[in-house]
């Protein structure tokens, strides 16, 4: 999934954080959901390729460390 296909408001709820969240949130939140559903680790590549996009998605938005 391409991080345009996606608004933040799906990004932040990909990750489970709201608005204002930081790039410390941002990145916390994709480490965790990744130790869980990264492939390697059971889960699968499609949900694998939604943390990312949502994650580069928050990120490319210009957010407050």
């Amino acid at each position: 999934v391409p991080p345009h296909a996606l608004t933040d408001a799906q990004a932040l709820a990909i990750l489970g954080l709201s608005q204002g969240a930081s790039e410390t949130d941002i990145q916390q939140a994709y480490q965790r959901l990744m130790r869980r559903l990264h492939p390697d680790q059971g889960g699968s590549s499609y949900l694998a390729a939604q943390i990312n996009a949502a994650r580069d998605r928050l990120l490319a938005s210009g957010r407050p460390s």
